[in-house]
């Protein structure tokens, strides 16, 4: 399957249990018309049966399957990075998806290109039974502050090189949410993302850290204050905007789980 023609691809899927959700996240990868990807699965538990089923699935692109080492999400990340091995990884959790089988060309021929470290696309969020859509277009422009308002981009939709982890590491283990943003505001300090204008991904609303808004808030506000040093009107100004924005999350979590 390897050859020097072509850049390869792990897309690492961590969940917590072999369900639906799993299987329509392997589908919709296993159709992807670009070949040389290996999909990743970190399942945190699983029946025999369930493994069974997992194990006899007929992918059409490589699958590696692993049960994870450690607790949380952080570990589970990091058990699929350990397990990576291709020149670009994308983390796609259980039930998110690629918005068409041809995405993977649009940012192969960009990296192609741009020889970038990271990459980061568009993403449409979706509530439980996909009734609910948001369209998250891209930035005009890169700016460092957009970290102050929480996380400027969606692990579905951002392509990290073997080089960019190699130079950040891995994920912070000691974070229960908000790993993800603390990874990419160090991934900026080592280079900005290139933007991608395309969208990459439909993201499952439905998660814990799009449910328990008020302790992503605060875990982003620890997480901020730990890399930035804003003035004490700047950070008036940013808690306020999260604060309201938590709220407005929380009033749409039960249409996010029920439509």
């Amino acid at each position: 399957m390897h050859n020097d023609n072509k850049i390869f691809i792990d897309i690492v899927t961590i969940t917590n249990q072999i369900d639906d959700s799993l299987f329509t996240t392997l589908n919709n990868v296993s159709c992807q018309f670009y070949e040389a990807i290996n999909h990743i699965v970190i399942y945190r538990q699983a029946t025999d049966t369930e493994l069974a089923k997992l194990q006899e699935y007929h992918h059409q692109k490589q699958l590696s399957i692993y049960a994870q080492e450690g607790k949380g999400i952080a570990s589970a990340f990091n058990n699929g990075i350990k397990r990576s091995k291709g020149e670009l990884v994308l983390f796609l959790n259980s039930g998110d998806t690629l918005v068409d089988d041809q995405v993977f060309d649009r940012i192969i021929a960009d990296y192609r290109q741009n020889k970038w470290l990271w990459a980061s696309g568009e993403t449409i969020s979706v509530s439980k039974n996909k009734y609910l859509k948001k369209y998250r277009k891209q930035h005009q422009n890169w700016q460092n502050k957009l970290f102050w308002y929480g996380n400027p981009v969606c692990h579905q939709s951002t392509i990290y090189s073997r080089s960019l982890i190699e130079q950040v590491g891995l994920y912070n283990e000691s974070l229960s949410m908000g790993m993800d943003y603390d990874y990419n505001v160090r991934a900026n300090l080592v280079s900005s993302p290139t933007l991608l204008y395309f969208p990459i991904a439909y993201y499952d609303t439905t998660g814990v850290s799009s449910i328990r808004v008020f302790q992503q808030f605060t875990n982003h506000r620890r997480i901020r204050d730990r890399y930035f040093q804003l003035s004490w009107f700047n950070r008036l100004k940013v808690d306020t905007y999260c604060l309201l924005k938590s709220i407005y999350r929380l009033a749409m979590v039960p249409a996010k789980l029920w439509l």
